[in-house]
């Protein structure tokens, strides 16, 4: 307590009734909420009655971590709003109509399925997309629409042709879910919602259970959301509600700012505390982030204030185009990292749109410069990954439509998509699932032989799967891949050490949810994970590489070098906010600018360009209007224009050349088994090296004797093992072995030292 200032202080004394923490970035507002938990232990509160609600998977484990470190040996929910929400509803699925073993549809789960609806419905999909139907149906769930009020409330008279379409799309696409026994997201929030709606009793019951509440990033909550909250926290009004109106940024998904702005309103007895002492950032930057959200009306007004230094000035750099951008962020990056000895993982690049993100790509690697994107969730849309999760889904969810769809013909059984139709047909007449139908196949009235048996072989390939008798997630996994013979056929091609990287990883991943939950691993526990990751659970702070990422998936997060990139009107603000002519639009583009400024702790560079290749056009551009609202040091580095210092630029950073890789192929065919061969092969590869793999008689490389210097106790990075230490070296310098524990679990991996791709990221 005695290292908290005084407005944290009152905000973790406070324990009865409802508060509301207004917190700055960079105000400790996590450390807030943690001590605040700690504080209500230690007053004698049970951990079981405390319920701590956030948006992401990471500032959930970051919160249960720290909350861990404060009260060691206790245990209490600390969740996302949707994780939360799958635990009620697997507890009470029945009550809607639902069995406790639902999968939770992906997006493109939920295309596929819509794309059904539409051909039944016999409307073109071309005319018709399916990602934009899914938009209007996802914002009337956040607004708590069904399909059912959606249908009714729909009005020929004043509603235009499309609107038509997703009122007939609507019910029929909620009705698939429910028969493949299946959510969305949203559903997730509306189900819960009106369960409790519902059933009062049980709404009590849970609020009475979770006396006291706390909800992290208020601001950010849809209506959904928000009814949630009021719900549980109707009789026992111990909640806690932390949040920043100046960074609401997810208007576009439905959040509410008002909801935030009313909290004094909805709970008149409310304490209200403000954060404004920021912890994070120098004060030129806290000073461009005033400046700039002062502009903005739909807040509730504060002063942040900071004693650390005044820091270098905010920058803002112009170039001709962005492939000079995106050079000169690189050589900026390189100089930092050469001249001021910063780490990789210290820098990140920003920008509105992920389009942006190509030029910089391409730049890093010509500068040799590692990073990562914020894509975790992109990993899961891979072909290879969901064919094996959809095995899995059928495992756990017979009923599961869109995964039975996905897997039936892959790999190739001999069961077209004629057959499939047909078979889909009958078991509509039969009200039997897909997987109901298989068990009956036999007495189809028109499906021939051939197609009879590859279905019944189908079935019985899937009843064999179980994870009791596999023993555990990783076991099960590898159990399928074998059985199904998925790796069959394939060689070591460029593609194929993409593809069966990836479903390594995806065992990584289940080796690391065994270990998790030691105790009670489950198969819908460990698909509710994978349906539940977000691209930031895919950022590794420790891995040595400089982060990309919108500003919209950095919120939360803070480094110490920031460059936002493309500050430019169309970007941000985005062409959306100015053709609307919105001002809670235009509001939430200045809020998001706002934050990404506020991830910064030392340095941050603004950039903007004279002309812009973006969607296959190259247009002049305009910069910012909100660049005119802060003091900002403007340079302009464009070359031909002004003051450039391209000159400079090409005399002591020469731009490299692309870097070659060469991919040969091999005739050793791809197994389940030897996939840990893959990896040692495909790394070689991208580090442009020879491989130890099928290459005993190849000739030996010219070694340059200071490019391979490794030793004990050093601090490594691989590309997939991650971060390691060094834990034994031997051999001659051209020829040494080195030996390394990696922070995953792996231990004692040996690589030649001349012929691997670990980075040293740090001397012991």
């Amino acid at each position: 307590m005695e290292r908290l200032t005084e407005s944290q202080q009152t905000a973790v004394e406070h324990q009865f009734g409802p508060l509301l923490v207004l917190a700055g970035p960079g105000s400790g507002k996590t450390r807030v909420i943690t001590h605040r938990i700690a504080r209500l232990v230690d007053r004698g509160v049970d951990p079981r009655r405390i319920l701590a609600i956030t948006f992401t998977n990471k500032a959930a484990r970051e919160m249960s971590d720290r909350v861990r470190r404060l009260v060691p040996g206790r245990q209490m929910w600390i969740s996302t709003f949707h994780k939360f929400c799958a635990y009620l509803l697997r507890r009470n699925a029945r009550m809607i109509g639902l069995k406790s073993n639902f999968t939770i549809f992906s997006t493109s789960d939920q295309k596929s399925v819509l794309k059904q609806v539409l051909n039944d419905l016999d409307i073109d999909p071309v005319h018709y997309p399916p990602g934009n139907i899914l938009n209007q149906i996802s914002k009337a769930k956040n607004d708590l629409v069904s399909a059912n009020q959606f249908a009714r409330n729909f009005n020929e008279s004043t509603g235009d042709h499309y609107q038509a379409v997703v009122a007939r799309a609507f019910p029929e696409y909620q009705k698939l879910l429910l028969r493949s026994n299946a959510v969305d997201f949203d559903d997730l929030l509306m189900h819960v919602v009106q369960l409790l709606a519902e059933n009062n009793e049980l709404r009590a019951q849970i609020d009475e259970h979770y006396q006291y509440t706390l909800v992290d990033e208020y601001q950010d909550t849809n209506l959904a959301q928000y009814q949630l909250i009021r719900m549980l926290s109707h009789d026992q009004q111990n909640i806690c509600a932390t949040g920043d109106p100046d960074q609401s940024i997810y208007g576009w998904r439905g959040a509410r700012i008002d909801n935030i702005l009313r909290f004094e309103r909805d709970y008149p007895e409310s304490q209200l505390v403000r954060l404004q002492d920021n912890f994070r950032s120098t004060k030129s930057i806290l000073k461009a982030a005033d400046e700039l959200i002062a502009h903005n009306v739909q807040r509730k007004p504060k002063e942040l204030f900071t004693n650390n230094d005044v820091g270098k000035p905010v920058e803002l750099h112009t170039y001709t185009d962005g492939r000079e951008e995106a050079d000169m962020v690189a050589a900026s990056i390189k100089q930092l990292a050469e001249s001021e000895g910063v780490n990789w993982s210290d820098v990140a690049i920003f920008y509105r749109v992920n389009a942006l993100s190509r030029e910089l790509e391409l730049a890093l690697t010509r500068w040799q410069i590692p990073y990562q994107v914020a894509a975790g969730v992109a990993f899961y849309e891979r072909a290879e990954i969901k064919d094996m999760l959809s095995y899995l889904r059928l495992i756990c969810n017979p009923d599961d439509y869109a995964a039975f769809a996905r897997i039936v013909n892959r790999p190739t059984r001999g069961i077209g998509k004629q057959t499939q139709n047909k078979l889909r047909r009958w078991a509509a007449q039969n009200r039997w699932t897909m997987t109901e139908a298989i068990h009956h196949v036999e007495e189809h009235p028109t499906l021939n032989k051939r197609a009879k048996f590859a279905l019944k072989k189908f079935g019985e390939l899937m009843d064999h799967f179980s994870l009791a008798d596999s023993g555990s997630m990783e076991q099960l996994l590898r159990s399928v891949i074998d059985r199904i013979g998925y790796l069959k056929g394939m060689k070591f091609t460029e593609a194929d050490y993409e593809q069966t990287s990836n479903i390594e990883e995806l065992l990584t991943v289940a080796r690391q949810y065994d270990k998790e939950n030691p105790d009670d691993p489950t198969l819908e526990g460990f698909l509710e994970s994978t349906s539940l990751a977000s691209d930031l659970d895919a950022i590794d702070s420790e891995a040595g590489q400089v982060t990309l990422m919108t500003m919209h998936a950095a919120k939360g997060l803070e480094f110490p070098h920031v460059f936002i990139i493309g500050v430019e009107q169309n970007l941000i603000p985005h062409e959306r906010a100015l053709k609307t002519n919105d001002a809670s639009e235009y509001e939430e583009e200045r809020r998001l600018l706002f934050v990404g400024i506020t991830r910064a702790e030392r340095g941050l560079v603004l950039t903007q360009t004279r002309q812009r290749a973006f969607r296959g056009k190259t247009l002049h551009t305009i910069p910012s209007d909100f660049v005119r609202e802060m003091s900002l040091e403007q340079l302009n580095m464009a070359s031909g224009f002004g003051t450039s210092t391209s000159s400079q630029y090409d005399r002591d950073w020469s731009r490299p050349k692309e870097p070659a890789h060469d991919w040969n192929e091999l005739s050793q065919e791809i197994t389940v088994d030897n996939l840990h061969l893959l990896g040692d092969k495909l790394d070689a590869l991208k580090a442009n090296q020879p491989s130890d793999l099928n290459s005993s008689s190849a000739e030996e490389p010219p070694l340059d004797p200071g490019s391979f210097h490794f030793d004990v106790g050093m601090q490594v990075r691989h590309p997939r093992y991650g971060r390691g230490k060094i834990v034994h070296v031997s051999g001659p310098t051209s020829k040494a072995t080195v030996t390394v524990d990696f922070v995953s679990g792996e231990v004692g991996k040996t690589f030649r030292a001349d012929r691997c791709p670990l980075q040293p990221i740090g001397m012991r």
